[in-house]
């Protein structure tokens, strides 16, 4: 079962690295920051140079881990099940 859990998230880091790597220059917000900025009628700030090394380092990641997590929750999965 924890294997059918790596599998999962693995394809999950991996579905969001694509999508992070496809929208990469585009500013954006999280969906709770939004709801703040939304009821409190204000703009949000600017992205600084911090920010970006941390969006950058996190695609990378999530571009190293999930790959590497799906492969060792698809090796798990096929020796619970006796295919391997």
């Amino acid at each position: 079962m924890k294997f059918l859990a790596l599998l999962a998230v693995g394809l999950l880091f991996s579905w969001l690295a694509v999508l992070g790597w496809r929208h990469r220059t585009k500013e954006s917000i999280g969906l709770l920051e939004a709801a703040i900025l939304t009821t409190t009628d204000a703009e949000p700030l600017p992205l600084t140079k911090f920010d970006r090394w941390l969006q950058k380092f996190q695609l990378v990641m999530m571009t190293l881990f999930g790959p590497a997590l799906v492969v060792i929750g698809g090796y798990g999965v096929l020796s619970e099940i006796g295919a391997i």
